[in-house]
């Protein structure tokens, strides 16, 4: 039982020593630049340069978003050699729940496809954090 104290107790250490090497994002409407900012590198095919600026907002394991951010920008130039390079994007939507979870979602355009980026923050007290950056080729569930 004491084992099981100890390791819930390191694994609560691990997870708030990383939100707190993250540089807290002190409100949406800054949030909103950094992610246009982010989404503008995208369109520019700097994939690298997008995800460096997305790590110091990073409020999980940075080594793990690094090595994510590494993949997808392979996956990326991949999908560049068949569809060509991005034309634009365009912010989709913003969702809160209440002032813990912020979710802004864009629409990347190609020529004969689109994409959809999902940026989602995590405010645990005051300054939002970066959890999770996906993209996905659903855009049915835009209508839903």
């Amino acid at each position: 039982m004491r084992q099981i104290s100890l390791l819930i107790c390191c694994i609560s250490l691990i997870t708030f020593s990383s939100l707190s090497l993250a540089k807290p994002l002190a409100s949406k409407d800054k949030i909103n630049k950094v992610s246009d900012y982010f989404m503008s590198q995208v369109v520019q095919a700097e994939y690298d340069s997008a995800y460096s600026l997305m790590s110091a907002y990073i409020g999980v394991s940075p080594e793990q978003f690094e090595e994510r951010g590494k993949k997808i920008s392979h996956d990326m130039k991949m999908l560049e050699a068949r569809q060509g390079k991005p034309l634009s994007f365009a912010l989709l939507k913003q969702e809160s729940v209440g002032e813990h979870f912020y979710k802004i979602s864009y629409l990347l355009k190609y020529p004969s496809a689109a994409l959809v980026w999902e940026l989602n923050y995590y405010q645990p007290q005051e300054g939002w954090n970066l959890v999770d950056i996906s993209f996905n080729t659903n855009i049915n569930a835009l209508f839903e």
